[in-house]
């Protein structure tokens, strides 16, 4: 069974968490949240991109929006993020994702595809590098 995770490229200010549990849960997402911003290199992400794993289930509904905001809003350590990125792939989560998105602190996008995550972020490498990166545990989580 897949965990949530995430990588950091601190020389590249970008990062990736990957929402990949069988069950995403507010408990799960509480603690890749907190995992992430307290990392030591979180302070140095300018870009992240979060995946959500298209074979993830979740039983999240609109009124749980509120809460999920507030894990997410947390802050442990500065938040240099200039651009975050959601990227999802199945209906239901691609509409919490947008109303989602309204509620985070920072100017977070969605889409559904590479090619428009690496349009969103605008990070300053070429798209095949951004690819290797992200390949490092998305080969089947995410749309091409």
């Amino acid at each position: 069974m897949k965990q949530n995770d995430y990588k950091m490229y601190p020389e590249l200010n970008f990062a990736i968490v990957w929402l990949q549990s069988e069950k995403l849960t507010s408990l799960n997402l509480k603690e890749i949240n907190h995992s992430y911003k307290t990392n030591e290199h979180y302070p140095n992400i300018h870009y992240l991109l979060v995946i959500v794993d298209k074979h993830s289930k979740h039983s999240f509904s609109i009124k749980d929006l509120p809460h999920l905001s507030e894990i997410y809003n947390t802050e442990y350590l500065p938040n240099n993020h200039k651009r975050i990125v959601w990227m999802v792939s199945q209906p239901l989560i691609t509409a919490i994702a947008h109303l989602f998105v309204k509620q985070t602190k920072d100017d977070s996008k969605y889409c559904s595809t590479i090619q428009k995550a690496y349009s969103l972020l605008n990070m300053q490498i070429e798209y095949d590098v951004f690819c290797k990166l992200i390949d490092y545990k998305s080969s089947n989580a995410i749309s091409n």
